[in-house]
């Protein structure tokens, strides 16, 4: 759900991750529209260095391949409840094929136990996993709106 009317004071209080990319191509037709570029007002004044988009990233007709709208996204964690009724018999290979989408052991747990949030995409990824086994409620243990960073 794309929100441009999140206002700055929002943004400063968010959970920028520390390695964000901020962009200060003001002449950009889209700026106000742009997370990085709108989180550029969390800036501390004393901050003198970091992850910048350049100027040049900006094309002559005016798109730009870092452009990522402002937009508030519902992140969720915790799989507690996700395998509360899973039959015994689906449970291992249900967390073998997420192991495989999160990319390993280590990732799923950061899910799992709520270290990383899952963006909209991963949610129904797993909901539809989930379907596939005839399992339709699909709960996570946590849910947070927060500012789309990820």
């Amino acid at each position: 759900m794309e929100n441009t009317n999140i206002n700055d004071a929002a943004i400063k209080r968010s959970n920028i991750p520390n390695n964000w990319s901020y962009c200060f191509n003001s002449n950009c037709k889209r700026c106000n529209e742009c997370i990085h570029f709108r989180s550029s007002v969390a800036l501390d004044s004393s901050r003198t260095h970091g992850n910048a988009i350049f100027p040049t990233a900006l094309r002559a007709d005016g798109s730009c391949n870092h452009f990522k709208p402002v937009r508030m996204v519902r992140l969720a964690s915790g799989f507690k409840q996700l395998f509360e009724d899973v039959k015994l018999r689906d449970a291992s290979n249900l967390r073998l094929l997420m192991r495989k989408y999160f990319g390993g052991t280590s990732m799923y747990y950061r899910y799992h136990y709520g270290k990383s949030k899952l963006v909209p995409e991963q949610q129904e990824w797993i909901k539809q996993l989930f379907a596939q086994y005839d399992y339709t409620n699909v709960v996570f243990d946590n849910s947070t709106e927060e500012i789309d960073f990820l």
